[in-house]
């Protein structure tokens, strides 16, 4: 059926509503305007059609500020809980630093924990109870967390309010799972913009915190109306951003793609001066030569809009069958760019091919048991400088403030690195980068104990949350480059187990570190952690490139 764009009404509801959708007609209607067979493009039934396009808001970036808001107040307080460490000493002066700093580890493993389960479950809790319920019940955790610490006389009751936190903390891991299903072309963009949210709560926490402790100085514990105000702002901040938070439903990220990809296109060919205004009943043939588009370009853009409706067929298979195709575009794997090496993998089925692995055989391939040991090793010391640097300050006679703003430009480090990592790895690759990180963290802890200016802190500071940033989002690029061509529904799961592997090191790492501190000063502490760090460098460089592990997956699946 032929449709002139010409004929549709603004004014018209029911033209309105079939525009929202995603008819034959209207991709139709959208095919004659890319090929200049719908007239006049500056008629203003035209420009009515593509605004109408354009105008409808997409769910996908309310999803998308909701995990900015709840990276935003979950992993900024993480990050920021250490600042109540010296005065929890200061309540509970019989406890050894090392089980203080059990109040800070233990809200990352309650968090890795809690959001494991919660990515399990998100599918039936989506379709039954909403999904949304599950982020607002994290915000109740947390509240309660801080609340219930702030009323205990004793540090188990701190710890089981830390754990209560902790668990409420997951719904911010978790959200990026779910923001980074809304996205296909801009996904990698749209997930690292949501995740600095992280990067913002970290350099505002702190400073907050600071403040309410300041603001509270004539109270005895001043760290308990701290903890409530921050309990009532998650409450609110997470029911706020937890409404909008749902899986996508099918096809409506498809839908969107197409929108904005046949936006771009009509963008495009409206504004090129050299098309020209065309009047009505008029052909693009009739034009002479340098006043149209040749014929190639029309069957470019003819191609590229069949390319993308392949595609989004693909994605939507892909989607409805494993949550694993979203890691897709977070692979710097050149062969992934392509859009037919995409649409043939896709068509392979999992575990059923020969170039497709099972997940024996990818859990035991070399790059995820090097992986595995390195974040194993590794997260011994990864919390050291976070969990050490404000009682570092205090040590040598400087205020908390002091603290507290060294652990915003720890935050502010972590924030710039995260925007900047992108080019870095484009050029170095995930696992060089990653290597060259820690081994960098580990000279920085070498380094410590020559600071002893309030501005060599702030910069000591800055350069742990510059180079220990990347560490959460570098391992799932490692593993996406090395099987999301072949084996993409089992990266969820690897990246599962590595979370796994960082149970131990997060929760007991800077406990000991802190008892060493206790028995024989920072040096020795910070002595070991470089160590600890030099060691999982060393790991990372024995995981094979991608291609490479690609054909020893292949050699072990034909020899057996």
């Amino acid at each position: 059926m032929s449709i002139e764009p010409c004929c549709y009404d603004e004014n018209d509801t029911t033209s309105r509503t079939a525009v929202t959708e995603f008819t034959d007609d209207k991709l139709l209607l959208w095919e004659q305007i890319i090929n200049g067979e719908c007239g006049d493009r500056n008629k203003p039934a035209v420009q009515s059609f593509v605004k109408e396009m354009t105008m409808n808001t997409y769910h996908g970036y309310y999803v998308f500020l909701a995990t900015f808001f709840l990276n935003f107040i979950t992993i900024g307080q993480f990050n920021s809980s250490s600042l109540y460490l010296d005065p929890l000493h200061r309540s509970f002066p019989e406890s050894h630093s090392g089980t203080l700093a059990l109040v800070c580890t233990i809200q990352i493993v309650a968090a890795l924990a809690s959001s494991l389960a919660g990515g399990m479950a998100q599918k039936a809790l989506n379709d039954y109870v909403g999904l949304n319920w599950l982020f607002f019940f994290g915000g109740v955790l947390m509240s309660f967390g801080f609340i219930w610490s702030s009323y205990s006389s004793t540090l188990e009751g701190v710890m089981m309010g830390s754990l209560s936190l902790g668990l409420g903390l997951g719904s911010g891991l978790l959200s990026a799972g779910v923001c980074v299903l809304w996205f296909e072309q801009s996904r990698g963009t749209m997930l690292l913009l949501a995740i600095s949210g992280q990067g913002m709560g970290n350099v505002f926490f702190p400073w907050l915190i600071v403040k309410l402790l300041e603001a509270h100085h004539d109270v005895e514990e001043p760290w308990r109306p701290t903890m409530r105000w921050m309990g009532l702002l998650s409450l609110i901040v997470c029911a706020v951003a937890a409404r909008p938070m749902r899986l996508p439903h099918p096809d409506e990220v498809e839908e969107n793609e197409k929108a904005v990809a046949t936006s771009c296109e009509i963008a495009t060919l409206a504004t090129d001066e050299s098309y020209g205004s065309m009047s009505e009943g008029s052909n693009h043939n009739d034009l002479p030569l340098s006043g149209r588009h040749s014929s190639a370009d029309f069957e470019k853009l003819r191609a590229n809009s069949i390319t993308s409706m392949v595609e989004g067929v693909t994605r939507s298979r892909l989607r409805s069958s494993s949550v694993a195709g979203a890691y897709q575009a977070v692979s710097t794997a050149p062969y992934l760019n392509s859009a037919a090496s995409f649409t043939d993998l896709a068509s392979i089925p999992a575990g059923n091919s020969e170039t497709s692995f099972t997940l024996k055989d990818v859990a035991f391939s070399t790059t995820n048991l090097w992986l595995s040991a390195f974040t194993f090793i590794a997260c011994f010391a990864s919390l050291n400088a976070q969990v050490l640097i404000p009682k570092y300050c205090t040590s040598l006679g400087f205020p908390e403030a002091v603290g507290g703003f060294a652990m915003t430009l720890y935050g502010l480090g972590m924030l710039i690195a995260n925007v900047t990592v992108g080019v870095a790895v484009d050029r170095f690759g995930a696992c060089q980068l990653l290597a060259s990180g820690f081994a960098t963290l580990a000279m920085l802890f070498f380094g410590w104990p020559l600071c002893v200016s309030a501005s060599q802190i702030y910069l000591l500071a800055f350069l742990f949350g510059y180079f220990l940033g990347p560490s959460s989002s570098l391992p799932l690029i490692i593993l996406a480059d090395a099987f999301a061509c072949s084996s993409p529904e089992h990266i969820l799961v690897l990246n599962g187990m590595i979370n796994i592997c960082k149970f131990p090191g997060y929760l007991l790492g800077s406990a000991i570190s802190s008892d060493i501190v206790q028995m024989g000063g920072y040096a020795n502490a910070t002595a070991l952690s470089g160590i600890i760090e030099i060691l999982g460098a060393s790991v990372l460089l024995m995981i094979p490139t991608p291609e490479e592990q690609q054909r020893r997956l292949a050699e072990k699946k034909s020899s057996t």
